[in-house]
């Protein structure tokens, strides 16, 4: 456990994650499941109908995992997330 610099000496949770920033994180890896997984659909034994049905449900399915789990775990750790899909600056040639 980790001792907090208080006066009383109780043991801080800051340093700890909330229940629900676990569980949003957990719904993000979630949907990134999910979305590997439309790419299993097209080699089932469905017609082409239900694969695109189900093609479709999945989909939706990723998108409420997504948001979902962004709107729990809060906007540090969507800051994050957004930081590791940004390109980096370009750096000026030398010439």
């Amino acid at each position: 456990m980790i001792q907090s610099d208080t006066e009383d000496g109780l043991i801080s949770d800051t340093h700890r994650r909330p229940i629900r920033t676990q569980f949003g994180v957990g719904l993000m890896v979630g949907s990134g499941v999910l979305w590997f997984s439309l790419f299993a659909i097209p080699f089932l034994p469905l017609t082409v109908w239900q694969k695109t049905a189900l093609g479709g449900a999945v989909f939706a399915a990723v998108q409420v995992t997504w948001w979902s789990g962004i709107a729990l775990a809060g906007p540090r750790v969507f800051e994050k997330v957004k930081a590791w899909f940004r390109r980096p600056p370009k750096r000026p040639s030398a010439e």
